[in-house]
């Protein structure tokens, strides 16, 4: 790895309830999810016994046991208790719209799952929902080489499409942290973006058709892979990003990249907020760069305390941005080279370092990607913000006002995808503070 410095510059399913009487949820559902009614359990078990008895469900597809209903009752965030009804696994798409069909006859609320891995309470089913899993839902279908397009199933994982790509000679550029656990099917319903948005944009670009089953029950075919396609409404982007609202996304047709070559990381150290949005435009004007994601010292602090990762440098700084650019040739080498050589004579960079390696560049991303599940420990509130670029070191500093004002004692976390005007404003629990007093407190902030 490469240290960076001026004489020595040469050398990663959410869902909301589906009302299916009314084809949407409330919209204090996204927020509480525990101000839904409680269904009939009566209901419920003649529901279940309907799917095993007249519609061909095995029974290992419905799973009505404490440890289950924990485990697929919830996702990632810790505000609100699971307490599903069953959960059903159903193995396609006609399946899918029995289950739909029957909770409409029943009046029964269902809660799409998918990986589980969001921080939104999107996938907590805390009021005797039945959770639709997609976790059998989990094939690779037909690869199309030309049209550079695979269908899969909503339950594949993230991290199972990219290998797919890969294996492929090509490249599936959607990734966050919980590749390796969540599901396409939940990435469609948040149109999830991570850490390549700068460069590839978010889920919905890379959908080219979907198969959804609506609130109703019907079974709609949007758009059937198409590149182009004038024929009419193009309903697959009514669906990507409503977090379960509408209908359950069951398969999906992905478009694939070209592979990135020689891919390069930076990570730079900075004093100053409005330095890193320099750095930024600096490097933006002179090559094309895959991410470019920033954290404070705060979680540097955090990630250090526990022994996940190195420090990147010996000089520790208030803010840090991992850039990351292809860099096939030696001439884009040189020109960041020559950029990064700018930043520091301008005063903009403190200290940096450069991957020499994948493998080095692995390691540097783990100063990112590692964040979240480190500061897991201490209960963080979170919000997760986008605004205009151009507005993002206002927008800190009038939300760390804020917090500083109404609650000195609250240790404040940035990091994210800076690069697209994305932000993630972790306010970390204090010790003392029950975490009752806690929530309580951060909803003045959240106004």
């Amino acid at each position: 790895m490469t240290t960076l410095s001026k004489t020595n510059a040469s050398d990663s399913n959410n869902a909301t309830d589906l009302q299916t009487q009314t084809h949407a949820s409330e919209q204090s559902s996204v927020n509480d999810p525990s101000l839904h009614t409680a269904p009939d359990t009566q209901a419920v078990q003649t529901l279940l016994d309907a799917l095993t008895t007249s519609h061909g469900f095995e029974n290992s597809q419905i799973k009505t046991d404490t440890e289950s209903l924990e485990h697929w009752g919830k996702d990632w965030t810790k505000h609100f208790a699971p307490a599903p009804s069953a959960i059903v696994f159903p193995k396609s798409t006609e399946q899918v719209q029995t289950v739909v069909q029957l909770a409409n006859e029943h009046g029964i609320v269902l809660k799409p799952s998918g990986g589980r891995t969001g921080l939104s309470a999107g996938a907590v089913a805390s009021n005797g929902e039945i959770v639709i899993s997609l976790d059998k839902m989990n094939r690779i279908g037909q690869f199309y080489p030309a049209d550079r397009m695979v269908e899969i199933e909503a339950g594949v994982i993230t991290e199972q499409l990219q290998q797919f790509a890969e294996d492929q000679g090509l490249y599936y550029p959607v990734d966050f942290a919980s590749a390796g656990s969540s599901q396409i099917g939940g990435n469609i319903g948040t149109n999830a973006g991570g850490i390549k948005v700068i460069r590839y944009g978010l889920t919905r670009q890379w959908i080219l058709g979907l198969t959804v089953v609506t609130g109703k029950g019907d079974i709609l075919h949007l758009n059937n892979g198409m590149i182009k396609n004038a024929t009419g409404y193009d309903l697959r982007h009514l669906f990507i990003g409503s977090e379960g609202t509408l209908g359950i996304v069951t398969h999906a047709q992905i478009k694939l990249e070209r592979q990135p070559q020689n891919l390069t990381v930076m990570v730079l150290g900075m004093d100053e907020f409005d330095h890193v949005m320099q750095v930024l435009s600096e490097f933006q004007k002179q090559i094309d760069l895959t991410a470019f994601e920033f954290f404070d010292s705060v979680a540097v602090d955090k990630l250090m305390q526990a022994g996940h990762v190195q420090e990147p440098f010996e000089t520790r700084t208030k803010y840090y941005a991992l850039l990351e650019f292809e860099a096939p040739y030696e001439p884009i080498m040189d020109k960041a080279m020559a950029t990064f050589e700018a930043c520091m004579e301008n005063g903009w960079v403190v200290d940096g370092v450069m991957s020499q390696s994948i493998a080095q560049a692995a390691e540097l991303w783990k100063l990112r990607e590692y964040i979240s599940e480190t500061i897991s420990v201490f209960t963080p509130y979170k919000n997760d913000v986008s605004v205009l670029i151009s507005h993002v070191p206002q927008f800190i500093a009038d939300i760390e006002a804020v917090v500083t004002a109404n609650y000195p004692d609250f240790e404040i976390c940035w990091f994210g995808h800076i690069g697209d005007g994305n932000l993630h404003l972790n306010i970390l629990k204090p010790e003392d503070l029950s975490k009752a007093d806690f929530i309580a407190k951060f909803q003045t902030v959240n106004e």
